[in-house]
């Protein structure tokens, strides 16, 4: 059986940590609830292969550690239909790549990624530019909703215009990305699933736009729902806090309270179940 292990890669990026339970069948000595696999060489993206009984595991970190991006993580690494492994280093996706340093602008080179998929209108692209090497080709397919009746929120909360957004403004949106955009988010699908290299997709926060375009990837490679979910919420984990702490001096100075944009700024399971039974499934679903 294959198995698709997530690990946590250690900041001097010489060690995989996995849960201790694992590391015990691995043959190693576990430190408290987890355990380190040594890597050969420092690496952004190890994938580390072992045998145990009759498990073939697949180690490896899913959130990809950049400078300038917190959000910017690996997509496969699932269980598919069949029982076998979606790969893992061949699909990513990430909140925009503005605050890429040149470094990272390396570090995804060396990840193979010659394709990159914006979904961001003009005015979020030209504000927020990606500044990718010439190795790298980018494809635009604008995709906007209209969130509590604006399609800048953020410009709308910072300009006293809204003061909060909750759970049904969410939903609303990502079923009016479906209205508007259902052929945009289905062609942005087929190129992220058929493209021949390593390819990463991306919008604004990573979460919304893109979580719709790789959900319909994961499962037309036949990962369940509970796991598309599970990926999904990834983003609350990996950006939610930074994008908090960033927002929070200028919603004060805009006398919004920032308990009013949880639901704006993580995720909600039911907005992205809304919008996936919305779009025309039957050429996604594996048959």
């Amino acid at each position: 059986m294959n198995t698709p292990v997530d690990a946590h890669l250690s900041q001097d990026h010489h060690h995989l940590l996995v849960a201790a339970s694992l590391g015990s069948k691995l043959g190693l000595h576990p430190i408290g609830p987890l355990a380190e696999i040594k890597l050969d060489s420092a690496s952004i993206a190890p994938v580390v292969e072992c045998d145990v009984d009759d498990t073939h595991y697949f180690i490896a970190n899913r959130r990809i550690p950049l400078d300038g991006a917190t959000n910017f993580r690996d997509a496969g690494g699932r269980r598919a239909g069949d029982g076998d492994l979606v790969e893992w280093r061949t699909h990513y996706r990430s909140e925009n790549l503005v605050k890429l340093s040149s470094r990272d602008w390396e570090l995804v080179e060396a990840l193979g990624i010659d394709m990159i998929l914006d979904l961001r209108h003009g005015d979020e692209s030209g504000l927020a530019p990606s500044k990718a090497p010439s190795s790298i080709s980018i494809v635009q397919i604008p995709i906007v909703g209209n969130l509590a009746g604006h399609v800048d929120a953020t410009g709308a909360l910072l300009g006293g215009k809204i003061d909060r957004i909750d759970d049904e403004a969410m939903r609303a949106m990502y079923l009016d990305l479906v209205a508007q955009h259902s052929q945009d988010l289905l062609t942005a699908f087929e190129i992220y699933r058929d493209h021949d290299r390593p390819i990463l997709v991306h919008c604004t926060a990573g979460k919304d736009r893109t979580g719709i375009v790789v959900a319909l990837w994961q499962l037309s490679r036949g990962v369940s729902p509970r796991d598309v979910l599970e990926d999904y919420r990834l983003s609350s984990l990996y950006r939610t806090l930074p994008r908090f702490l960033t927002l929070r001096p200028d919603l004060l100075a805009a006398h919004v309270n920032p308990r009013n944009i949880h639901s704006y700024i993580s995720t909600q399971n039911e907005s992205l179940t809304a919008a996936l039974e919305a779009l025309d499934l039957s050429s996604v679903l594996p048959h």
